[in-house]
C-alpha cells in the first residue's frame, strides 16, 4: 500500500501545486494567490539621451569627408532649439500644471473615479514634458558646447597662421 502523496503521482502534485502564500494584505486590492507586478523601472536619464544624441547626430553629419562646419547654420539650430523650450515648452507646462488639480463633480466613487485617473494623467503628461524639456536642453547644451570647440579650434588655427606669418 503506498502512502498519499508519495510516488510519482506525489512528485506530479509537488511539482504543479503553488506553495501556500499568506492571504493578502486587507485593502491592498490583491486576489488571493495572485503576486504583485513588480516595480516600474526607473525612468531614463533624459539629459543623458539627449547629449549622446547630439553627438551621435554630429559625428553622423560630419564622418562625410565634405562637410564643413557652417555656424551660421548652427546659430539657427541653437536659437530655434531656445526659443521652443522659451515658449511652447515652457507654455505646454504651464497648461500641464492644472491637470493634475481637477476635482471630482460629485461625492460618488465614478466621479471620485474619474478625478483620480485624470489628475494620474495630468502626472504622466507633466513627467513626459519634464523629460522631453530634459532632452532638449542637454541637446541644446551640447551643440553649443561643440560650437564652442569649433570657434576655439578655428580662432587656434588663426593665432598659429599668424604666427608663422611673424616667423617669416
Amino acid at each position: 500500500m503506498t502512502r498519499p502523496g508519495s510516488g510519482p503521482q506525489g512528485i506530479y502534485e509537488q511539482v504543479n501545486s503553488t506553495a501556500p502564500q499568506a492571504p493578502p494584505p486587507p485593502g491592498s486590492g490583491l486576489i488571493p494567490g495572485a503576486a504583485a507586478a513588480p516595480p516600474p523601472p526607473p525612468p531614463p536619464n533624459y539629459g543623458e539621451l539627449g547629449s549622446g544624441q547630439a553627438k551621435a547626430d554630429f559625428a553622423a553629419a560630419s564622418a562625410n569627408g565634405g562637410w564643413e562646419f557652417d555656424p551660421v547654420a548652427m546659430d539657427k539650430v541653437i536659437k530655434s532649439l531656445e526659443d521652443s523650450l522659451e515658449n511652447e515648452f515652457r507654455e505646454a507646462q504651464t497648461h500641464a500644471s492644472w491637470l493634475n488639480q481637477i476635482t471630482p463633480p460629485g461625492d460618488e466613487v465614478g466621479s471620485q473615479g474619474y478625478a483620480a485617473a485624470a489628475n494620474n494623467s495630468g502626472s504622466s503628461y507633466q513627467a513626459f514634458l519634464d523629460g522631453a524639456f530634459n532632452y532638449t536642453s542637454a541637446y541644446l547644451d551640447t551643440l553649443k558646447k561643440i560650437r564652442t570647440a569649433y570657434q576655439e579650434q578655428d580662432q587656434a588655427a588663426l593665432d598659429a597662421l599668424r604666427q608663422i606669418g611673424k616667423a617669416v
